[in-house]
């Protein structure tokens, strides 16, 4: 009796399709799900944000740049991208730019040298001044120095005081370069500046 039974289980079995062609399928599909994660699907908000910033209009280029400063480290790799869009036509994308730049450490020396021509003469001061602080951040001292020397020579106020604040908060190294000009701003007429000058120069006493 056992015999006949083994028998009829061999037999059932024989005729029960294999299960090794779909235990392959499910395999290949499994690759294929991982392949598409790994490669293709990624996060939609850097899909998005890269396309934002090849966008004609300056307000999606912005956006594009903000999605990337939410996102953090996880879109330093595209950093040549926003490298790009120092030179962008509209003053807030560049202001956006530096930020992000300095933000992920990224300094070549092709940023260094744009935000270098930035900090010497951007149209928008605002934009100018952030480069300027840029340099500092990113320790590219030698032309730090040379855009607050022509900075504090011009006639802006503003960017005097943007500058006198970036040169205290830089270093003492700083401050030591620029003690002549901060000692004309401390005893100058201007009540407002010479306060800021006073305040880098206190530094040099720490």
């Amino acid at each position: 009796m056992v015999t006949q039974n083994l028998k009829a289980v061999s037999s059932l079995t024989e005729k029960l399709p294999s299960t090794a062609p779909f235990w392959c399928v499910g395999m290949v599909l499994l690759v294929c799900m991982a392949l598409f994660a790994g490669c293709g699907g990624g996060d939609p908000r850097l899909t998005e944000a890269l396309e934002n910033i090849e966008n004609p209009d300056g307000a999606f280029r912005l956006q594009g740049l903000k999605t990337f400063s939410a996102m953090g480290e996880q879109a330093k790799p595209h950093a040549d991208k926003v490298a790009a869009l120092l030179k962008d036509t509209s003053p807030e994308v560049r202001e956006m730019a530096v930020t992000l730049l300095t933000d992920w450490g990224h300094s070549s020396p092709e940023v260094v040298q744009e935000l270098s021509a930035m900090a010497a003469g951007d149209e928008n001061a605002v934009a100018r001044s952030t480069a300027l602080e840029a340099l500092s951040k990113l320790g590219a001292q030698e032309e730090f120095l040379k855009a607050s020397k022509a900075i504090l020579a011009g006639d802006d106020a503003y960017l005097k005081r943007e500058a006198l604040y970036a040169i205290g908060q830089s270093s003492k190294e700083s401050v030591t370069a620029m003690k002549s000009e901060l000692e004309a701003i401390a005893g100058g007429s201007d009540e407002d500046l010479a306060s800021v000058a006073k305040s880098a120069l206190k530094t040099l006493e720490e």
